[in-house]
């Protein structure tokens, strides 16, 4: 059995990572308009790209089966290229553009990014530090993959004299992996998801690199 290599991010890992996020999250489950699902995993990656300063993906068998993304406010080496900014501002036209089912996704889609703001405002200033976007395919939990890419991002944040990050996750997710790394769940809020015409959990968690 090959051993699991980890690297950092390069544009080649954009297609597979965004089959991650739609398998993670439920899209490729629920959106079936190919083209906006594209965009709409476009927007996705390149909006966490934007805002991070480190990267690690994992590979194994030539296949890449987990990401992390992370930011430390006080680095200014961002990942981010021209073609990030690019695919960014050309998507979300894309999106706008869309038919009214897909709005309607949109719509909700909107909704939680605004519930991530309504979870952490008044909190900003108790962080220097956020993970992104943090995904293990299914079928490589349990290989010890999750825990190795925490790794990697906590060895960067200590570097960068982090004390404190914050996340955002869901009861959709694998929120229990964090439960068990001693991150501390603060703050939750229900959102109801027209699409899929259900309520699930937003939660906010925080690691603190003190404890």
């Amino acid at each position: 059995m090959n051993t699991v290599k980890y690297r950092n991010l390069v544009k080649e890992d954009y297609e597979p990572i965004k089959h991650l996020i739609g398998e993670a999250f439920g899209f490729n489950e629920f959106i079936t308009d190919k083209k906006f699902l594209n965009s709409i995993l476009n927007f996705y990656l390149h909006s966490c790209i934007l805002g991070s300063s480190f990267s690690k993906v994992a590979e194994k068998d030539n296949k890449i089966i987990g990401v992390i993304l992370g930011d430390s406010e006080k680095d200014k080496n961002r990942l981010k290229r021209f073609h990030n900014s690019f695919s960014l501002s050309y998507n979300t036209l894309k999106l706008f553009m869309t038919n009214k089912e897909n709005r309607e996704f949109l719509k909700s889609f909107i909704q939680v990014k605004k519930t991530y703001k309504e979870l952490i405002q008044g909190k900003e200033d108790q962080f220097q530090g956020c993970i992104q976007l943090f995904i293990v395919s299914e079928e490589s939990r349990g290989l010890g993959v999750g825990k190795s890419l925490t790794n990697y991002l906590f060895q960067y944040m200590t570097d960068e004299d982090v004390t404190s990050l914050y996340l955002y996750t869901d009861n959709n997710c694998n929120y229990g992996f964090y439960d068990k790394q001693n991150f501390k769940r603060i703050k939750e809020q229900t959102v109801h998801f027209e699409p899929k015409e259900e309520e699930f959990n937003v939660f906010l968690y925080r690691y603190d690199f003190s404890s």
